[in-house]
């Protein structure tokens, strides 16, 4: 867990975490799993999407908030933000932009 929070941003392959780990993909997936309760990619995304909410929240624009939280694309921020959060990240931004204007 503490290797995925530091390096969230970069794009973490599963190798990466067992060898960090010293364990086998099979024993890594069941124990990740068995502890949190999640596969180690859904915590991965569980990070990306807290760490993108605050930036957001600052006033980071979508796009940006995508690049700084290891998404390959806005596309896919906007699929996973949207299916975690239930709306979209732009409008998830705005929000934030209104409360601040007020």
């Amino acid at each position: 867990m503490f290797f995925i929070e530091q390096h969230f941003a970069a794009p973490l392959s599963l190798t990466e975490i067992c060898d960090y780990a010293g364990l086998s993909k099979s024993t890594l997936l069941r124990a990740f799993t068995r502890e949190k309760g999640i596969t180690p990619y859904g915590y991965l995304l569980n990070v990306r999407i807290n760490k993108a909410k605050k930036l957001l929240e600052k006033g980071v624009g979508p796009m940006e908030a995508a690049l700084q939280t290891g998404f390959s694309d806005q596309s896919h921020f906007t699929n996973c933000f949207s299916r975690f959060m239930g709306l979209s990240p732009r409008m998830y931004h705005d929000i934030f932009l209104e409360k601040y204007k007020k």
